[in-house]
């Protein structure tokens, strides 16, 4: 589309806000004295009416700021995290029989663990986790702390998870996880994980929890 001349622009947003021409009599003096040009009033009038200022012939819009990230923002990344650690380490020590069920321990502040530092996982990422990993295990959460045998002994299909805070490093994120399984077996990794377009995705084992 051609750019409209300032003469053309301010025909249109008099014709636009023609029933609106007595707004002009409400500015200030000092506008209604400097009428240098038909678009100047106009777009005082649009400003006015449309409660926005309007840029005539802006030589270039400036790049859009990416808006920092909100503690919702944070809350929904923090469980993709999680889920995407828990399904890592699950499919990788999955047995041949599949899993029955995976119970994740809220550890964020219990007992004498403290494996987190909070806050606890809350009911909405709960639900974001479960939809995630359910494909490969349904999760359930645990809120006390039972020991993982009690679990996992009377039945060696089930596995008990716990993780870590989301820790974020200079471009990428990392996370740890634990899984305890077949009534003896215990596992822990340090997961590197980046944004890959709109997923997040694991791209390094940085080893085991604590290193």
């Amino acid at each position: 589309m051609s750019r409209l001349t300032d003469d053309e622009l301010g025909v249109l947003l008099r014709e636009t806000f023609t029933e609106r021409e007595d707004l002009a009599d409400q500015l200030p003096e000092e506008t209604r004295r400097a009428r240098r040009a038909p678009v100047l009033l106009a777009a005082t009038v649009l400003a006015v009416v449309a409660g926005v200022l309007y840029g005539v012939h802006r030589a270039a819009a400036p790049d859009p700021v990416e808006p920092a990230a909100t503690a919702a923002d944070r809350t929904s990344r923090d469980a993709r995290v999680w889920a995407l650690a828990i399904e890592t380490i699950v499919r990788k020590d999955e047995p041949k029989t599949g899993w029955t069920k995976a119970i994740v321990m809220d550890l964020s502040d219990v007992g004498n663990h403290h494996l987190r530092k909070g806050p606890s996982i809350s009911g909405q990422q709960r639900k974001l986790m479960g939809a995630i990993v359910h494909p490969t295990v349904p999760l359930q959460f645990a809120d006390d702390d039972p020991s993982p045998a009690a679990v996992t002994c009377p039945d060696p299909r089930a596995a008990v998870l716990q993780v870590s805070d989301v820790v974020e490093k200079s471009g990428h994120l990392e996370v740890s996880v634990g899984i305890f399984y077949g009534c003896t077996r215990a596992e822990t990794a340090k997961y590197k994980i980046e944004r890959k377009g709109q997923d997040w995705v694991v791209t390094a084992n940085l080893g085991q929890w604590g290193n």
